[in-house]
């Protein structure tokens, strides 16, 4: 598993399982590979807070061995090492949702999404780090450090799901289950360099995961590639009883519909106003450049649409994130609220102040929110909508606010947040995948965000994209040397 060929997709689910299927590697010898690379980077990085015992680790990857030379291979998972934010629940694994609340938390039940996934024959190596009960969206953890940029360990990793983001990127894992309540999947995939897939609302079970605001939680992946995204939706997808949010709705074959052209008769929207504000330079002039081969392969782009509600966009998130996860713990603000850091004591405080009326219109507001997208879509026979992910590339741990130029000033939570949140309150499918690096290095990402239940969609153009974007050359060259730290 080298990497002396840069024009290898090197620790990717696609690359790595047709090796194991064929024997040319086992997993036994995957397994080696991640322990190594956490015991070498997890210490200064912070991506993991729990690791598997490594005898239950390799008595996994030897029964792995065994059903694939019996001919019972499982399919692309089977025998593939992958983590899981440290919220979702496996029974008998500690589960700390960051805090120090949960600290020696050890659920008695897993979530649906991890027992799909082990089905599938995938390997659970720990559980990753993230901001306290996946309460902000730097990285940022008082309690169990925070998780470092790998692209410059001065940096943030973004957040919640900043550890899985850091354990794809460096191939501590070769994929992560993540939560994404304003863009804590998203948002972390952009600044560490990865593929960041939330789907859409009710798509994958919430069953056994805790939760921050229910309304607004989805489950995703973070993966090296998009098919790999696509190839742990297959397996992960799908209704579940225990989950009332779950919807029933047919899975398309993911990975097959990648196999096949598509650009053809597409049309894509760029939402300028409210995406657009604040933009660094850099984020733009990379991002135009994406447009402009978005056209370059006949997929007409559209810019001059226009939204009523981007006024609303931000207000109405932040009143229903906070009413929630202020319910969700409102016992332990009774009882234990020092026991929280200062930062999610106060903005669960902010949450108990919302007053029903305000929470039930910002509600309202999501859903005209969310229906004048769609009208806007479905009029315009638009496939697609594309934004920058974030508006600036990862800031330093350091900085509590940004100068995004013109001696403008932005927080960073606000400045990071603010091209996501929206598809969540609208639960819309979205993916953020890298579209090149900054004049300092560190990666930016595109957000491609589909109609409901339409992954595939979003999943074919991103996909398109990382093949044949001319600045990802440059981008997988350097990529790369993140697997030589």
């Amino acid at each position: 598993m080298g990497t002396d060929d840069p024009g290898s997709p090197v620790y990717s689910i696609k690359h790595l399982s047709e090796r194991i299927r064929t024997g040319e590697i086992s997993p036994t010898e995957l397994v080696d590979s991640v322990l190594d690379r956490i015991n070498k980077l997890n210490p200064f990085l912070n991506a993991f807070i729990t690791i598997i015992e490594e005898g239950e680790l390799y008595r996994q990857a030897q029964n792995a061995e065994k059903e694939i030379s019996m001919g019972k291979y499982r399919g692309p998972l089977h025998g593939i090492p992958f983590s899981i934010k440290d919220i979702i629940y496996v029974n008998g694994t500690r589960c700390t949702a960051g805090s120090k609340i949960l600290a020696d938390y050890v659920p008695m039940s897993t979530a649906t999404v991890v027992q799909r996934l082990k089905r599938a024959g995938g390997i659970l190596v720990g559980t990753n780090n993230l901001n306290e009960f996946a309460s902000g969206i730097t990285g940022i953890n008082p309690f169990y450090g925070t998780s470092k940029n790998p692209w410059d360990n001065s940096r943030l990793s973004g957040g919640s799901s900043g550890g899985s983001a850091v354990g794809v990127s460096t191939g501590m894992v070769l994929f992560s289950i993540g939560t994404d309540t304003g863009g804590s999947i998203r948002v972390p995939a952009a600044l560490c360099g990865t593929v960041g897939l939330k789907p859409t609302f009710g798509r994958i079970s919430m069953n056994n995961i805790f939760p921050l605001a229910p309304t607004l939680d989805h489950v995703g992946f973070i993966t090296r590639s998009v098919w790999d995204a696509a190839a742990v939706m297959e397996y992960a997808a799908g209704q579940d009883a225990s989950d009332s949010s779950s919807i029933n709705s047919n899975l398309p074959p993911y990975t097959r519909i990648l196999e096949e052209p598509c650009s053809k008769g597409l049309r894509v929207a760029v939402l300028k106003e409210y995406f657009f504000d604040n933009l660094h330079s850099e984020i733009a002039d990379l991002f135009y450049r994406f447009v402009e081969f978005l056209h370059s392969i006949n997929i007409k782009v559209i810019d001059t649409l226009r939204l009523k509600h981007t006024g609303k966009f931000y207000s109405s998130w932040k009143n229903i994130r906070l009413a929630e996860a202020a319910n969700v713990h409102l016992g332990w603000l009774n009882t234990r609220a020092d026991d929280y850091s200062s930062e999610v004591k106060e903005m669960l405080m902010e949450g108990k102040e919302i007053s029903a009326v305000d929470y039930i219109q910002s509600l309202k507001e999501a859903s005209e929110i969310k229906s004048e997208i769609l009208a806007t879509m479905s009029n315009n026979g638009i496939d697609a909508i594309v934004v920058p992910t974030t508006i600036v590339a990862a800031p330093r741990i350091s900085d509590s606010v940004i100068n995004v130029g013109n001696n403008v000033v932005v927080e960073t939570r606000r400045a990071l947040l603010q091209n996501t949140i929206v598809f969540n309150s609208t639960g819309l499918p979205a993916i953020s995948i890298p579209i090149g690096l900054t004049k300092e290095n560190m990666p930016v990402g595109v957000q491609i965000i589909g109609p409901p239940f339409r992954e595939e969609i979003i999943l074919a153009i991103a996909n398109m994209s990382e093949k044949l974007f001319p600045p990802m050359k440059e981008f997988e060259q350097r990529r790369l040397n993140l697997l030589n730290l």
